[in-house]
């Protein structure tokens, strides 16, 4: 099934190209996943009609899902209660986090939340496809520079409302990143995935003291040097997995992609900050990265980041387009297309 069976309608949802698809059997026997935990054509919850899955990950599946009492599409987080014979408790953080910050204006809505005798679950709104599966869908493989520096705005905004609440989010990646799917909301980006999120500050904003050693926690694509060093992680390692993912966007590949060994892609990440935006990983479209990876480089990891500089940075790589004007993918990614020519 894929969305175009999903009973929706243009003017409902002007993101139709961008809405998440529904996987076949083919596509979740080739994830190898064993067990779908919610069957299409169930009522969870006594409300929720589930229509098929959308998304999986190594904790948990979501769901495509309509509400039976409002006739709304929504989507259903599941997480089994027990995960290799231990209490999971990755998605009882996740849920306490959006409801603590519901209102903010890049974190999804939540509609539900709890669990029952199987599986913890929060039911929230339905947002497009992540930003990687986007940028995959784009003729170059990329995405313009117009449309990638109102991703690092959006980003760093909403990781600033994150972080003033005391948490750091350890796992920023384009698979965590989406938009919005409805008229009023299709140009506002949204933050997902707080199972990893940690507090870094306490409740009276004071810097809790770090670990001496604090783990590897976060995608190894993604994340800083710091926590390759598994140094305890600050704001300043959510915004360098704000410029690991943007660089991705914006020149279709990290300079590691290719690289298996942790310590060798530790190595890259060093020197791409030791050469400080002089070597070969920030010419062509990358280049349009390198006034903002300079500021990241000489900022302060104890610090709090000056989060309305880095996003004047990013206005700079928009202008002049504005936040809510069209998008890449509103435009069939016709400037990727002209980038190419160029």
């Amino acid at each position: 099934m894929d969305t175009q069976e999903i009973n929706t309608s243009n003017s409902q949802f002007p993101n139709l190209e961008i809405l998440p698809k529904m996987s076949t059997k083919k596509e979740i026997a080739e994830k190898r996943i064993k067990q779908l935990h919610l069957t299409p054509g169930t009522i969870f919850m006594n409300r929720w009609s589930i229509e098929g899955m959308i998304g999986s990950g190594g904790y948990g599946q979501i769901f495509l899902a309509m509400d039976t009492k409002k006739n709304e599409v929504r989507a259903v987080k599941i997480e089994p209660k027990m995960r290799m014979e231990m209490i999971t408790k990755r998605m009882i953080m996740e849920m306490d986090v959006m409801l603590k910050m519901q209102g903010k204006q890049h974190i999804p809505l939540v509609y539900s939340s709890g669990y029952n005798n199987e599986f913890n679950f929060i039911v929230m709104q339905l947002l497009s496809e992540n930003i990687g599966d986007i940028r995959k869908r784009s003729p170059a493989g990329r995405l313009s520079k117009e449309t990638v520096g109102r991703i690092v705005y959006q980003t760093v905004n909403a990781l600033k409302d994150i972080h003033e609440m005391g948490y750091v989010h350890r796992d920023v990646k384009p698979a965590n990143i989406c938009f919005g799917c409805h008229q009023q909301n299709r140009h506002i980006l949204y933050l997902l995935d707080f199972g990893l999120l940690r507090r870094f500050k306490t409740d009276t904003g004071i810097r809790k003291p770090s670990r001496p050693n604090a783990g590897f926690k976060g995608t190894e694509r993604y994340v800083s040097v710091r926590v390759h060093e598994k140094l305890e992680q600050t704001p300043w390692d959510d915004l360098f997995s704000v410029m690991y993912s943007v660089y991705e966007l914006v020149v279709g590949e990290v300079p590691w992609r290719h690289l298996e060994d942790v310590e060798e892609i530790h190595a890259v990440k060093k020197l791409m900050n030791e050469l400080n935006n002089n070597g070969e990983m920030f010419k062509g479209s990358a280049s349009v990265l390198i006034d903002f990876h300079k500021m990241l480089v000489e900022l302060d990891p104890s610090v709090d980041p000056p989060y309305e500089k880095l996003m004047n940075c990013a206005k700079v790589m928009y202008q002049p387009k504005e936040l809510n004007d069209l998008y890449d993918w509103d435009e069939g990614f016709k400037l990727t297309l002209s980038d190419e020519k160029d």
